[in-house]
């Protein structure tokens, strides 16, 4: 059996090939965090939803002597606009979810992308001034 061996020299690494694959990476190890970030946001929605439903007609007992007086908590702190949003929100639960997943991915493969990109250029740049890096191959 007769081995050779070969040597070669890698002088630039392609900064499209290297994109797209940190793009791919990133994507794939941001969803499960998204979707764990996705399920939380909309639960907190809906927490904050009810709060804002009971607040809207609480009733106190200001001296005691089990005469309540209800208030109107969301109108006495300006809260209607948040009370409506947090509505509508939640009401649309599964395109909430799906949109902070969504974006989670795509801002996790965007970020992961350009750091090998930045590593790519860094590669290329030290490769143009050493020569590269040198790989000895065997068949």
């Amino acid at each position: 059996m007769n081995i050779t061996t070969q040597r070669y020299t890698v002088s630039k690494i392609s900064t499209v090939s290297l994109a797209k694959f940190g793009c791919v990476l990133g994507g794939l190890a941001l969803v499960l965090p998204g979707l764990i970030c996705a399920l939380g946001s909309v639960q907190l929605v809906a927490v904050l939803r009810q709060l804002l439903d009971r607040w809207q007609a609480a009733e106190i007992d200001l001296v005691g002597l089990g005469l309540p007086v209800e208030f109107d908590f969301v109108t006495l702190l300006g809260l209607e606009t948040a009370q409506t949003l947090l509505t509508r929100l939640d009401d649309n639960r599964l395109v909430l979810g799906l949109l902070i997943l969504l974006v989670g991915v795509v801002a996790g493969g965007a970020l992961v992308a350009v750091v090998v990109l930045l590593v790519g250029w860094g590669y290329n740049l030290l490769a143009a001034l050493s020569g590269g890096l040198e790989v000895e191959l065997r068949e």
